[in-house]
């Protein structure tokens, strides 16, 4: 997508057809699926009314910030740019890590994703690259491989990020501009995004959206988009795996997400007993071979760097179950009300607004 913005602000074809323009802003609202805009649609009533089947499109897979930022960072699959999931494994480096915030003196950002950003191809062709975010995101290892070389501004409130972004766009340089609200995110995962405080906060942003677009000038454009959807679950519908993956069955590591866990294991040949000691909670989720998800596309091109963090198997939660180790998932995950990782439509649909292009 923000690939699309910058062949756009070149005037040239880009896969989401966007039309030229000199500058481009893309809002992303973390967390803000279709469901949650058409389940809150009377505290989201402008959003919601532009949705349609042109405006609403899917995550890459797993559907997590770090898969999906990366993508929209680089512009490549998640096989191709290797942040492939939440919580992963690399056997090359013998390193297990949280891609969004668990990065170590051990470990090199731009080794894990060497691949140039769309900021990065932006500021060579001549064009500003810029990242509106909250300031606990400027100097993150993250942002660094996803956002490379771009100008990042510093906002709390998104208010204050919205009236960044229409100081850049006043400038007669050409820009692509990427703003990003955490906020929802974050509190769906602690309340749930049925919860009146998400409702409040979704009807300001609602309003803070509109009055941005409102009576853009003819070279600018925005989109407004997410990275995923959410689906809430309950105490009852959480499983704990350690007692059907500890008892032998070669199991190294346990990644991915509360939706979508990454089985990893120190002997692949004994995959058939992992697959059967599993079986009894099956109930819960979809088992899944990697090699097989790789060969049906989940991942796009896998290369190398990609194949060393993919697991043998993936769990996808089925419902609105969520999965769980206790050993590699920290206590404040089993708080958690609202999830996201796995294929359900709330967590993959997500919307793709575009004004003025």
């Amino acid at each position: 997508m923000f690939s699309s913005a910058l062949l756009a602000v070149q005037a040239k074809p880009n896969p989401l057809d966007f039309r030229p323009a000199k500058k481009i802003v893309v809002v992303m609202v973390d967390g803000l699926g279709i469901e949650q805009i058409k389940q809150r649609a009377g505290h989201a009533p402008w959003l919601n009314s532009l949705l349609n089947k042109a405006t609403i499109t899917h995550t890459s897979f797993p559907a997590t910030t770090s898969v999906n930022i990366g993508s929209f960072g680089t512009g490549l699959w998640p096989g191709e740019h290797g942040l492939i999931g939440h919580l992963v494994w690399d056997r090359h480096h013998d390193e297990k890590l949280n891609l969004l915030v668990g990065w170590n003196e051990r470990t090199d950002p731009l080794e894990w994703q060497p691949h140039q950003t769309i900021a990065s191809r932006a500021i060579e062709a001549g064009i500003a690259a810029h990242v509106i975010g909250a300031a606990e995101y400027k100097d993150t290892p993250f942002t660094k491989i996803t956002m490379k070389d771009a100008t990042f501004s510093a906002a709390e409130k998104w208010s204050d990020r919205f009236s960044r972004a229409r100081e850049i766009l006043s400038s007669p340089e050409p820009s692509i501009s990427y703003l990003y609200i955490p906020e929802l995110d974050k509190y769906g995962h602690k309340n749930g995004w049925s919860s009146s405080g998400y409702a409040t906060m979704l009807e300001d942003l609602d309003v803070e959206i509109r009055n941005f677009v409102a009576k853009l000038p003819r070279d600018v454009g925005v989109v407004v988009t997410a990275d995923h959807g959410m689906i809430e679950t309950t105490k009852e519908r959480q499983l704990v795996l350690d007692d059907y993956l500890d008892d032998g069955s070669h199991t190294q590591f346990y990644g991915g997400d509360t939706r979508v866990g990454f089985v990893y294991l120190d002997d692949s040949s004994s995959i058939e007993k992992v697959v059967a000691n599993l079986e009894p909670v099956s109930y819960a989720f979809d088992m899944v071979l990697t090699s097989e998800a790789v060969k049906a596309g989940w991942f796009g091109p896998v290369g190398k760097q990609a194949s060393d963090r993919l697991p043998e198997l993936l769990l996808l939660g089925k419902s609105n179950y969520t999965l769980y180790h206790s050993k590699y998932f920290k206590a404040r995950s089993f708080e958690m009300i609202a999830h996201h990782g796995a294929l359900s439509p709330a967590e993959t649909r997500i919307p793709l607004i575009r004004f003025g292009i």
